[in-house]
């Protein structure tokens, strides 16, 4: 899956490589993840410990985590630029106003603090589930989880460059009657990481709805009831934070929950097809 990613990127940058901003780098780094990959995939291979395996199977994740700050330039391989402007217009046919502009009226800093602790809540998918199933020995529950919840991701890393946008933090900073979002301490230690780390044209789809829902419905038959209401109550927190904090637009959402769904229900046939291993 890694490597299948890592060669679809590979091409799109060759392809607009005079578009993107270090595309030699961009290439480079995406061959030496390659041949690490590879390293985990032979040292993980017959007679390999149990202990090794699993660090096999979590490596998707670490990739995905890595990989993600490079999807910024490569976003920018079709087009050269960003499309906030068409997005922007297209919201105003449907809406007559931009939707981020209609949640601005609820700003609060109390809201703000709760709101962004959703968003940084997504983080720990990478981390929580994992070390959970792995701790009850089911491997394969582990293996379907890192399969839909990285299929996920890269498919919103490749879908970035359908659609580069830098989201409405950016687009509509001049409009938001309250220019900056405020809070105590969760806001300005995100936005601390989001100004060093969140590439703009990284938003559609948005990676953080899709890897979430991708990995809440790969996770509820696999934990406790209580623990998958909890997770399901959490990811629709999420979901609305990406668009309350300003970091995506509505459609960002929506096609986060739909890539989400479809990654979900290709990881479940990969696995469970006959004669799947």
């Amino acid at each position: 899956m890694t490597l299948g990613y890592l060669a679809a990127a590979a091409t799109i940058v060759v392809v607009g490589r005079k578009r993107v901003p270090g595309a030699q780098r961009l290439l480079a780094g995406y061959a030496a993840t390659a041949a690490g990959v590879l390293c985990c995939a032979r040292a993980g291979g017959r007679g390999a410990s149990a202990g090794m395996l699993r660090v096999r199977a979590v490596t998707p994740l670490a990739c995905a985590a890595l990989l993600f700050y490079p999807s910024g330039a490569q976003s920018l391989a079709l087009h050269g630029r960003l499309l906030d402007e068409e997005m922007l217009a297209a919201e105003r046919r449907v809406l007559r106003r931009p939707f981020n502009l209609l949640l601005d009226s609820v700003v609060s800093r109390p809201l703000n603090e709760v709101l962004t602790a959703c968003y940084s809540s997504f983080y720990l998918y990478f981390l929580v589930p994992p070390v959970y199933l792995m701790a009850r020995d089911r491997d394969r529950d582990l293996e379907r989880y890192v399969l839909a919840f990285c299929l996920a991701q890269y498919s919103c890393y490749l879908g970035f460059a359908t659609l580069p946008l830098a989201g409405p933090v950016a687009s509509l900073r001049d409009v938001f009657s309250t220019p900056h979002l405020r809070g105590y301490l969760v806001v300005p230690a995100q936005q601390w990481l989001m100004e060093r780390a969140d590439p703009p044209g990284t938003c559609f789809p948005s990676s953080h709805v899709a890897g979430a829902w991708a990995a809440g419905f790969a996770a509820r038959h696999a934990v406790p009831r209580s623990a998958a209401c909890a997770l399901t109550a959490l990811t629709c927190a999420l979901t609305c934070s990406v668009v309350y904090c300003r970091y995506h637009y509505l459609v960002d959402a929506l096609a986060g929950v739909a890539v989400a769904r479809l990654a979900y229900r290709a990881a479940t046939y990969i696995l469970d097809r006959p004669g799947a291993p």
